[in-house]
């Protein structure tokens, strides 16, 4: 990312002295050279006037953003990206960088816990800023503006460790097996359309403990919430994942919420922020 207030300053100031010192005199008994010379300053001169203007509405933009009003955010309970009940003292990784990325803007927090159904009317009534963590679908666009990407997620299938049925590669390996997913996840939805008939389950806990049971063979979820849950149940020996896809995750801005386009821009400034200074990697570490 091209700061360019330092760029600016960097042409401005700097680049006319290198190799000109006593120029005058060089200017006059090299002609050649001088028209070379103010080639160079009419080309960091155009510059400069295409990178002021850009670092002032940066400026102007982040400026505006910086209010100190509390913000309204949903999201789901969505271990370990974002927990209700912090685990260890632990808030989710996602939830401690959206932290840090609005306090850099000077903003405060009002984080409602919802279904994650509610959560997407909500933000497109724009009765919350937006929604941490979630997916890109095309279908949303029409009432969210998708941040830079905050993390990821790689969707699979769980097994039964010990299951001696087909190993899938793609959704369409599981066609007419026993399979199940999350009903209110889009990765029930990604099954549906793969012709896959998934079994509906309330909650990926429910999941869990219905594939150890034998109610179905395949579990589709993502890997980073599912591992996460599976270690605090402690079963962790108990299964097997085969990785599909992997995807971003995004904070998605509601665009019925006034002021979010301006928004977008300062949250993904702030965010390259702390991937640049090492909070983001630090952030991560705790729940690897």
């Amino acid at each position: 990312m091209v700061n360019a207030a330092h760029l600016s300053i960097f042409l401005i100031m700097y680049l006319p002295s290198v190799g000109v010192e006593g120029s005058e005199r060089k200017i006059e008994t090299h002609p050649r050279r001088a028209r070379r010379m103010k080639a160079k300053y009419s080309l960091i001169t155009f510059f400069s006037m295409l990178l002021i203007p850009l670092w002032l509405f940066q400026t102007m933009a982040l400026a505006q953003t910086q209010t100190g009003e509390t913000l309204v955010v949903a999201m789901e309970d969505y271990p370990p990206y974002e927990m209700l009940e912090p685990v260890d003292g632990l808030r989710g990784f996602d939830y401690e960088v959206m932290e840090q990325v609005f306090a850099l803007l000077g903003y405060k927090l009002n984080v409602s816990f919802l279904p994650w159904k509610r959560v997407l009317n909500y933000t497109r009534r724009g009765e919350v800023v937006g929604i941490l963590t979630c997916a890109y679908r095309k279908e949303r666009e029409e009432f969210i503006r998708y941040s830079d990407p905050i993390s990821e997620f790689t969707s699979g299938f769980y097994i039964r460790k010990g299951f001696s049925g087909p190993q899938p590669k793609m959704l369409e390996d599981v066609v007419g097996l026993s399979v199940a997913s999350v009903s209110a996840y889009e990765s029930f939805k990604a099954l549906q359309v793969a012709g896959v008939n998934p079994m509906e389950v309330r909650t990926t806990k429910n999941g869990i403990r219905m594939l150890l049971s034998k109610r179905f063979d395949y579990l589709y979820l993502a890997k980073q919430s599912t591992d996460f849950l599976i270690k605090q149940m402690q079963q962790a020996d108990k299964f097997e994942f085969y990785p599909i896809n992997k995807q971003n995750f995004y904070f998605c801005f509601s665009k019925t919420h006034k002021g979010t386009e301006l928004l977008v821009e300062a949250f993904n400034e702030a965010l390259y922020t702390i991937r640049e200074n090492g909070t983001y990697n630090k952030i991560h570490d705790k729940y690897r």
